[in-house]
């Protein structure tokens, strides 16, 4: 599929269709059943490598990812401890990442946990598989259902004024807290709304590491993306104010 945004802002890494199916496809990466793998470096290996991914409810990767990919609350009762203060409950329980034995302090307790999960947008999909596609081997036949695009600054910028170019509405992204692969959920409970928003994310810092220190995500409905592409030679990216940083 060829895409005019990347084109236009010449991302470095490419941008990943993800698609929710019942058809596997050939040759791509998956994770053994049972055993641990991260979600979020399997969508850097799509944008960065130009590797195709599925997943299944059986090849997750790890419980934060089975969420992320829309399998359902697929959390475990260690998470309250893991995403906090970690300690003997976490100890006891087995199963921790390395050096996460204090907990990722993201929340002050196990008990603020409980209320973030409370408010997450679980979600199980029909569907038997998730995909992640670079988006050059896409057919444009057979469109995903969400793109994530790896963007730094001056390229977010100009992404986020082009995602309210038509609706003149104030909010047209948000930036929801959650684990590098959560913005695959936000993004597809954005899929069918009359205004749908962008997510900005990739801010966990437990995985930050695996990609520039200058780039984060942008993650939308792939008809959102569609409208974006159609608005390009009307949008900021043919101004002057754009010729002086799109260099840079």
């Amino acid at each position: 599929m060829y895409s005019k945004l990347s084109k236009e802002l010449r991302f470095s890494f490419e941008p990943v269709g993800i698609f929710f199916t019942d058809e596997k496809p050939a040759d791509a990466l998956q994770f053994a059943e049972g055993k641990r793998g991260c979600v979020a470096a399997m969508l850097v290996a799509a944008a960065s490598q130009g590797k195709t991914a599925v997943f299944d409810e059986k090849t997750y990767g790890c419980p934060g990812g089975g969420v992320g990919l829309c399998f359902g609350d697929t959390f475990v009762d260690s998470t309250t401890y893991l995403l906090s203060t970690g300690g003997e409950d976490l100890m006891k329980q087995g199963n921790i990442p390395k050096g996460f034995e204090r907990g990722e302090r993201f929340f002050a307790s196990p008990e603020l946990v409980l209320k973030w999960k409370a408010g997450m947008p679980f979600t199980k999909t029909q569907k038997k598989y998730v995909v992640f596609k670079p988006l050059s081997k896409v057919d444009e036949t057979c469109p995903p259902n969400i793109i994530c695009i790896f963007a730094n600054p001056d390229q977010l910028s100009a992404l986020v004024i082009m995602s309210g170019f038509n609706n003149g509405l104030v909010t047209n992204v948000i930036a929801p807290f959650g684990a590098a692969c959560h913005s695959v959920l936000f993004a597809y409970q954005e899929m069918e709304k009359e205004n749908p928003k962008a997510v900005l994310g990739f801010f966990d810092i437990a995985q930050r590491h695996s990609i520039p220190k200058d780039m984060l995500t942008f993650t939308l409905p792939y008809e959102m993306f569609k409208e974006m592409e159609e608005n390009i030679s009307e949008s900021c990216l043919t101004t002057h104010s754009w010729e002086q940083i799109k260099d840079r």
